[in-house]
């Protein structure tokens, strides 16, 4: 039952907020053992078309987890986003780290169009989340950046995982008020804003729920 927790490095020549969040959440991380009831690996992955790949492969072997859960920036949410599925493309309507821009080709040459998140109860999930305090939905669109491009790789993993022991989705968060109020580049059109004690609060709850009620 051993949890990997991922964010990604500074986005849009700003901090990322999943990064700022895997920090708190790393000074927190035995009251999220208590929840989880197990070990919890919490980790950076590169925000780099290229190096994301290697990055996520090389932690699943070091980590082993049973679950993942990817979390991402996403500027334009209007509320913290559950992922249900990854598509196969990469179209970047940013750069990545490596300067990298537009339509790039599929995430992997011949798989199928699209992969749905196997993460238990998505929708209990979401109302759990809810309940904590902080704005929440489901997602059918985790974009053409590196958050679906790892969801993608993620399912892929689990796809290929001996009896279905590894389960993965993806977290798109809002920026953070800090983020809005410094303007930083990620903050042209923000959806909205939700505070960092609240994503804690929204992680905490998507653990509670998973390992109390749907694993």
């Amino acid at each position: 039952m051993s949890l990997l927790i991922t964010a990604f490095g500074r986005f849009m020549g700003g901090p990322n907020c999943s990064q700022i969040l895997l920090k708190a959440l790393a000074a927190e991380r035995a009251e999220l053992e208590r929840i989880w009831r197990a070990p919890i690996t919490l980790e950076v992955l590169p925000v780099d078309v290229e190096a994301v790949r290697p990055a996520l492969e090389r932690l699943l072997r070091m980590a082993a987890p049973s679950h993942l859960l990817l979390m991402g920036q996403a500027g334009a949410r209007d509320a913290i986003c559950l992922e249900r599925k990854a598509r196969n493309h990469i179209d970047l309507g940013v750069p990545d780290a490596a300067g990298r821009l537009g339509p790039l080709g599929p995430v992997i040459a011949g798989g199928p169009d699209q992969m749905l998140a196997n993460w238990p109860d998505p929708e209990g999930v979401v109302a759990a989340v809810k309940a904590a305090g902080a704005p929440a939905r489901l997602s059918d669109d985790a974009g053409g950046h590196l958050c679906n491009q790892t969801l993608y790789l993620a399912l892929e993993a689990a796809g290929k995982a001996a009896g279905g022991s590894l389960v993965a989705t993806f977290l798109h968060l809002p920026l953070l008020p800090e983020q809005i109020a410094a303007g930083v580049p990620a903050a042209q059109g923000a959806g909205c804003s939700v505070a960092l004690d609240d994503m804690k609060r929204a992680v905490r709850a998507i653990l509670r729920h998973t390992r109390e009620t749907a694993v």
